[in-house]
């Protein structure tokens, strides 16, 4: 039996997205050597990949409509090159201001395109009932990436110095990525005589998949569409607070910087277990219902963090790694699974780069928030309590649009 060439992109867009977005995720084991570096406040450098993410998301809805004329495949490979050099560059930076334009808007816009929008449009041409776990395998890639990179980033930092770390990340991304997406990737299994899922007779000649996607056809925006952004805004927020301030947090309460390091990659293997287990899980019991159980897992995450105090409390910090870990990891796959089964039609790209603009909006506020509120309070308490309730607000909205006819998929 011929395995569906399908599950080759889906593992192959892990590959990829991990290896590309792994040095973007591992910012956070960069955040106090770039504060040392520049002599700046932690709001000031996580201002740096606020920037980033704000550019993330506006590039990835430019690119994204860009993307509904010649196809994800060209603008990811566009958009890789560019971010190998960002990174490369990054190498030379004397200033601050210069991280903000280099990483923050350069890196912003290449991973914008290399990442949430044009790969999730790729998976939603080649899958229907088996989205869930094909985005789950795929999005699997940014905490493997980041679970990876965070380790490597530290022992780079320690060995050579953040300068030289900069330019073995973009040489990597450059040479592994770009031969992937161009051999490897296909837009659409149109392209190679295929049906989505690996079907052979197409639904309109009696075939019995069942259809999840309701099209959105027009140029106005479906009914809810707004209550969505702002949930995703709210997700944006909770996932990348954590992400840029973990590593400080365990090194303020008394952990070595390796070791802090090592625990923050840890987190993400677990991550990547709970992208695979909750892109399948919500194949069969809803997106919906495994989105409100990851923002439980989430908050118990939050918390548990903040109990911790010192190393010894480690029973608490694996709580907190595992909760914390399978929820990051969960998040993105079902929210991109529920968003392309809702929205699929020729402007895929141009509705999903529009809702990544609330997700980047989200990323680029959490993590500045935090910075302010340790600068301000010398602690991340206020901080990590916002972020647990807004991941509860986050779900509280998503059952909301679900009950709505125009937004209902299961």
């Amino acid at each position: 039996m011929r395995i569906f060439y399908g599950w080759t992109i889906a593992w192959t867009v892990l590959a990829t997205w991990a290896i590309s977005i792994g040095p973007r995720q591992s910012f956070s084991v960069f955040l106090l050597p770039f504060v040392a570096e520049f002599g700046s406040s932690r709001s000031a450098v996580s201002a740096a990949f606020s920037i980033h993410m704000a550019f993330y998301a506006v590039g990835g809805w430019i690119l994204g409509i860009i993307m509904d004329r010649v196809g994800p495949r060209r603008i990811i490979a566009w958009s890789t090159g560019a971010w190998a050099l960002a990174l490369i560059v990054c190498s030379q930076l004397q200033s601050l201001w210069a991280l903000y334009l280099v990483f923050g808007v350069l890196g912003g816009v290449a991973t914008g395109g290399l990442a949430y929008v044009p790969n999730n449009t790729i998976l939603s041409r080649w899958f229907v009932r088996y989205r869930g776990l094909a985005t789950g395998i795929a999005q699997a890639g940014v905490p493997l990436g980041t679970a990876v990179y965070g380790p490597l980033g530290q022992l780079g930092i320690a060995s050579w110095g953040w300068r030289t770390t900069h330019v073995a990340f973009g040489i990597f991304v450059a040479v592994t990525t770009l031969p992937l997406v161009l051999l490897v990737l296909r837009d659409d299994p149109k392209e190679m005589g295929l049906l989505p899922d690996g079907d052979n007779v197409p639904p309109a000649s009696g075939g019995t998949r069942p259809a999840r996607e309701n099209g959105v056809i027009g140029s106005g925006l479906p009914r809810g569409y707004w209550v969505i952004f702002v949930a995703n805004t709210l997700r944006g927020m909770t996932m990348y607070a954590i992400l840029v301030h973990q590593v400080a947090y365990l090194v303020d309460v008394g952990f070595a910087k390796m070791a802090a390091a090592s625990y923050f990659s840890a987190s993400f293997f677990l991550a990547v277990l709970g992208g695979l287990a909750a892109g399948a899980i919500s194949d069969r019991i809803g997106r919906t219902r495994t989105y409100a159980a990851i923002a439980a897992l989430y908050v118990v995450g939050y918390v548990s963090l903040l109990l911790v105090r010192g190393p010894s409390q480690t029973i608490l910090l694996w709580g907190s790694l595992l909760c914390g870990g399978l929820a990051n990891g969960g998040a993105s796959p079902v929210f991109a699974a529920l968003l392309t089964d809702r929205l699929q039609g020729p402007r895929l790209g141009f509705l999903l780069g529009l809702q990544n603009i609330g997700f980047g909006l989200g990323a680029m506020l959490g993590p500045y928030l935090a910075g302010a509120a340790f600068d301000w309070w010398r602690g991340y308490l206020s901080a990590f309590l916002l972020m647990a309730l807004a991941i509860v607000a986050s779900s509280l909205l998503v059952t909301l649009t679900a009950r709505r006819p125009s937004w209902s998929t299961r």
